[in-house]
């Protein structure tokens, strides 16, 4: 049990000494985000306010052609009614020329009549001399024969002048029905006319229809653009007011990990302070230390099981020391992607991942020695694996935050107690 919580304490170190660096890239990432997300909802509004001005025209524009269209049908209604009133002058002028027709047709018959009567007439008159004076002869006294011949002369007279008045009637009837004709054409071009008219604005009304109803399916269409632009911005507001919040948030903690990176750094200088005091002291004193003694300051020797650590990365070299930047060395590998191997026989304890470190591998080697491998790729080692001195963990270039060549490795050793890094240069 207590070996395990060993290991756990370490990784707790490992954490906690990367902690500050992956907060400050996970708020930089949600900083990144957010400002993505105010972009895009100042484009969303931007969309809305021009689905708004779109609207606005086509709105406009349905009015425009709704008056002119209200206007086409008053027009078309008028010219219905004109044509209405048109169609029944000519019924009626048309019944005024079968009439006319009519009388014309019986006086033509009378006139007919007549002029046979006058044509058998004539000709009774104008037979042999002898036998057109015969009826007169036939008078019984000269009183008698006058009025046979004044009768006769007057039925002449009265067949004559009712042919004349005949006559004189059916040319005024011919003339009246002329007269009719010509009005009953000029009605029937107005008529013409009229439905021309009529009939282009029903076809213009049709277009403006159509018009009409192109615009309001453009209309419908703007709308529904404008509703999911408007559930857009909504999702985008609500998701800006969530990063806004996790941002606020992440500085939060993030102010919280700096002040607590500054605490620990003033706890680790206190130390190093005292530590300094008492090796200056102890340096001062003659003879032996005591044994109530517990401060180690030189690296303690390696189990003699171990023997000396194995470099980690075959071909490397120390980049930055133990101290300068940590309680870690940095080895730079031959390239990108170098091998990394183990230090000593041991097992393996943990694997942790982290992607702006890669992948963590630590290796436990006896009761107070681990070794820890950072920034590798996959590893090729499970863990509760064991390994041999030498064996391959996997290669370097796993995170973002450390170039691919490069690995920390650290020295983890435990003396009376306490868990403290060392220097691994001690031990090669």
């Amino acid at each position: 049990m207590r070996f395990w919580v060993f290991v756990s304490f370490l990784f707790l170190l490992l954490a906690q000494g990367q902690s500050l660096a992956t907060q400050e890239e996970t708020l930089r990432r949600l900083q990144e985000q957010a400002a993505r997300a105010k972009a895009l909802e100042a484009q969303s509004q931007a969309r809305i306010q021009a689905l708004n001005r779109e609207l606005s025209r086509l709105t406009d524009r349905v009015q425009n052609l709704l008056k002119e269209k209200a206007r086409l049908e008053g027009e078309i209604a008028r010219l219905e009614k004109e044509r209405t009133a048109l169609r029944q002058e000519i019924a009626r002028l048309k019944a005024e020329v079968a009439r006319a027709e009519a009388r014309i047709a019986k006086l033509e018959r009378d006139l007919a009549d007549l002029k046979e009567r006058l044509r058998r007439l004539m000709q009774s008159l104008h037979r042999e001399k002898a036998g057109r004076y015969l009826p007169l002869l036939r008078a019984q006294s000269f009183t008698d024969l006058a009025v046979r011949a004044r009768w006769v002369g007057y039925l002449s007279q009265q067949d004559a002048a009712l042919v004349r008045t005949l006559q004189a009637t059916l040319k005024a009837l011919r003339e009246e029905r002329e007269r009719l004709g010509l009005l009953l054409a000029d009605l029937t071009a107005k008529e013409e006319a009229l439905g021309q008219t009529q009939r282009a604005l029903e076809a213009q009304k049709g277009e403006l229809e159509a018009t009409l109803a192109s615009l309001r399916r453009e209309e419908q269409g703007k709308r529904a653009l404008l509703r999911e632009a408007l559930t857009e911005r909504q999702r985008l507001q609500a998701q800006l007011a969530q990063l806004q919040a996790r941002v606020l948030a992440e500085r939060q903690r993030l102010l919280e990990l700096q002040r607590q990176e500054e605490e620990r750094r003033r706890r680790e200088e206190e130390a190093r302070r005292r530590q300094e005091a008492e090796r200056r002291r102890l340096a001062a004193q003659p003879g032996p230390r005591g044994p109530e003694v517990s401060v180690v300051v030189p690296p303690p020797p390696l189990p003699a099981t171990v023997g000396r650590l194995a470099f980690p990365v075959p071909g490397g070299r120390i980049l930055v020391p133990y101290g300068q930047e940590g309680p870690f060395q940095v080895i730079q590998g031959p390239a990108p992607g170098s091998p990394v191997q183990a230090a000593a026989d041991g097992y393996v304890a943990g694997i942790l991942y982290l992607p702006n470190l890669g992948y963590t591998v630590m290796l436990v080697h006896t009761e107070t020695l681990s070794t820890v491998y950072t920034n590798l790729q996959e590893p090729l080692v499970q863990e509760g694996e064991r390994v041999q001195r030498g064996q391959l963990l996997g290669y370097t270039g796993g995170g973002l935050l450390i170039r691919p060549e490069e690995m920390e490795f650290r020295v983890a050793v435990r003396v009376g107690g306490e868990t403290r890094f060392v220097d691994p240069s001690a031990y090669y």
